[in-house]
């Protein structure tokens, strides 16, 4: 719903809390009301005050394109009786804080709510909405570790930053808000970019309006007697300036301070980039909040590049020549790069982002990261190692016809990128492209004709296939010839491979069928 008010020279985006009940949300944004000095709002219609409607504060900090931005934080009731309202307040989101019960009792009921959110903010028009997981209740004993968390919603396919907290004593409230902030922020400068942001006047628009306009949806529900809570905070906060310096990075560029750099180093970049210096918007910040639990320490390879990450599971790469003088710089670089990546997004692996962040020296690097996935290369070595006879024949096969999907598939792209087991990894029943993009300037017109397909299987696979074959080359040929021909280009890798395997048949690991 963000919306530009001309008149009040503001743009206004709404921070949506959701989650199941008890989780914390009307916890969570007291919380953050009482730190940024920000009375909060809450319509309550039961004698106990549970959050019936919503809670509500507003917040005013930082510029973004000439524009104050105007933060409308809002919570839902987890209620499944007030389900629709639930629906209705997510609906007008820029970004959803899900505040999360991550202790072992509440852990089923935080999945079974977090995955419905997923299916409503996957329905939404327009640019994506950003989530991030506020796992919530870390102080318990009983919580469960954040590792199993982050590797339930890998499973799953969705990246989403999780951050830790305590919303009774307000850990990590201040710092899932910033994160969300930047998000929806994100998702401003994709809509500016795709003609949908409205203007208007927002401003106006309270929460008096909006509980008016809950109501006059539900006319034919008994209305209970109405009160409201208003928790007010103090004149000032620490924490109020601090987010302030932070959101004011938005407009102008600026780095908020971090950590110095030792002398010949640079900085790694993280979940604090401004916006406008990450792509995928969305997703791509979802991956630095999870490199940010990552110790990335940068090395410089004999090639002048930068690198960090390997051991870790990701790679984080930034080119010699990808420093920039400045944000704006840096930016020109960064688009044409990110409208590449776009065009190729079919072809490559998902988990993959590209970033311009600070580096420490005055100056803005273009950073690659891609997650280290499994390679063809692992899926035949594991074959041969793990499985024999027919089994084992039957998942070369596999692997030698996702390389020749996948060959197909790059000679349409719009970048040269080099097919070979190394490069080329499995998703799902696909095969995508696993490694580093090279740059902009690589580029070409039109496609390329896949190279001959026999050609490429014999020379990708003959150097794992033929070392010590023994006497069975000939044996595991007609295995081979008795395969179902049920896989793409049965007729193109069957004889290939039958023609490796007859090369040399003194070389093949000795194992019995």
């Amino acid at each position: 719903m963000a919306v530009i008010d001309r008149d009040a020279g503001e743009i206004v985006i709404r921070v949506v809390y959701d989650g199941p009940p008890e989780a914390g949300k009307t916890t969570s944004v007291r919380a953050l009301a009482g730190s940024l000095a920000q009375p909060s709002y809450t319509p309550v219609e039961d004698a106990d005050g549970r959050t019936l409607w919503f809670d509500w504060m507003e917040y005013v900090g930082g510029r973004f394109e000439g524009c104050r931005i105007r933060c409308q934080i809002v919570s839902v009731p987890g209620q499944r009786e007030l389900g629709e309202r639930r629906r209705r307040l997510l609906a007008a989101a820029d970004v959803v804080v899900f505040v999360g019960d991550s202790t072992a009792a509440g852990y089923p009921r935080t999945l079974d709510y977090l995955f419905e959110l997923r299916a409503l903010v996957a329905s939404a028009p327009g640019a994506p909405v950003g989530v991030v997981l506020q796992a919530n209740k870390r102080d318990r004993p009983d919580a469960v570790p954040i590792d199993e968390l982050r590797a339930q919603l890998g499973l799953a396919g969705w990246s989403i930053g999780v951050l830790e907290a305590v919303a009774a004593d307000g850990t990590g409230i201040r710092e899932a808000f910033v994160y969300a902030v930047r998000l929806a922020l994100d998702r401003v400068r994709e809509q500016l970019t795709r003609g949908e942001l409205a203007t208007g006047g927002a401003r106006l628009a309270g929460a008096d309006e909006l509980l008016a306009t809950l109501r006059a949806g539900e006319r034919d529900l008994p209305r209970a007697r109405h009160r409201a809570a208003v928790i007010e905070s103090g004149p000032g906060s620490v924490a109020a300036e601090l987010l302030r310096e932070v959101l004011a990075c938005e407009d102008d560029g600026a780095a908020p301070a971090r950590p110095t750099r030792g002398a010949g180093e640079v900085r790694p970049p993280d979940a604090g980039v401004p916006s406008g210096a990450i792509w995928p918007p969305v997703e791509g910040r979802a991956i630095l909040c999870e490199l940010d639990g990552v110790a990335l320490h940068p090395r410089r390879l004999s090639t002048g590049d930068w690198a960090a990450g390997l051991g870790a599971g990701w790679r984080v790469v930034s080119t010699r020549d990808a420093r920039f003088a400045s944000l704006d710089q840096g930016r020109a670089a960064l688009i044409p790069w990110a409208r590449l990546h776009a065009a190729c997004a079919s072809a490559i692996s998902a988990r993959r982002c590209i970033v311009l962040a600070d580096d420490g020296d005055g100056g803005w690097r273009l950073w690659q990261i891609v997650r280290a996935e499994p390679s063809l290369r692992e899926v035949v070595e594991d074959a041969l190692r793990e499985a024999t006879g027919e089994a084992m024949l039957w998942r070369v096969c596999q692997a030698a016809q996702l390389l020749l999907d996948a060959d197909h598939t790059l000679a349409r792209a719009p970048l040269s990128l080099p097919c070979n087991l190394d490069t080329i990894g499995p998703s799902d029943a696909s095969a995508v492209y696993i490694g580093l993009m090279p740059d902009a300037t690589a580029s070409r017109v039109g496609a390329e004709p896949p190279r001959d397909p026999r050609a490429l299987l014999a020379s990708q696979l003959a150097p794992l296939l033929t070392p010590d074959l023994g006497d069975r080359g000939a044996a595991l040929g007609a295995v081979l010839a008795r395969l179902p021909s049920t896989f793409t280009h049965a007729e193109t890798i069957v004889p290939a491979i039958a023609a490796i395997l007859a090369a040399d048949p003194g070389r093949w690991p000795a194992r019995s069928d």
